[in-house]
């Protein structure tokens, strides 16, 4: 396989991958999402490497290099969004997660107040 049919193919894997873990977002598929992100850092290490090499061939094969790059720019965009998505989602399900934390918290010490009050009025004699 050539360098930038390795190095497409890396992306498209990489964009499948992030599709999922969307969905395992969506989902709350923690485990999923956790597998998904660690596929993706890989294939981010390798990324830098695939498109050198495929840089490479293209100036050895004497290629328009500007409408390979062009191409390139487009599959990056496109993962940046996915990815941008993902980030909103996650940042929207944590501030949702914390603001839920936040709720429970207060009702837990308005309970604790109220055992406290009634406690006390329980325990006074009766006049």
């Amino acid at each position: 396989m050539n360098a930038e049919a390795e190095l497409f193919r890396a992306y498209r894997e990489w964009r499948r991958l992030a599709l999922a873990a969307s969905k395992a977002i969506q989902t709350r598929n923690w485990n999923l999402f956790s597998d998904c992100h660690r596929a993706i850092q890989d294939y981010q290490s390798a990324a830098p490497g695939l498109t050198r090499a495929a840089r490479a061939e293209w100036q050895r094969g004497g290629c328009d290099v500007r409408e390979k790059e062009s191409n390139l720019r487009v599959t990056v965009a496109e993962l940046m969004d996915i990815t941008r998505r993902n980030h909103t989602q996650l940042r929207q399900m944590l501030d949702q997660a914390r603001q839920r934390r936040e709720e429970l918290s207060a009702a837990s010490r308005n309970l604790h107040m109220i055992r406290r009050t009634y406690g006390q009025i329980a325990g006074t004699p009766a006049s």
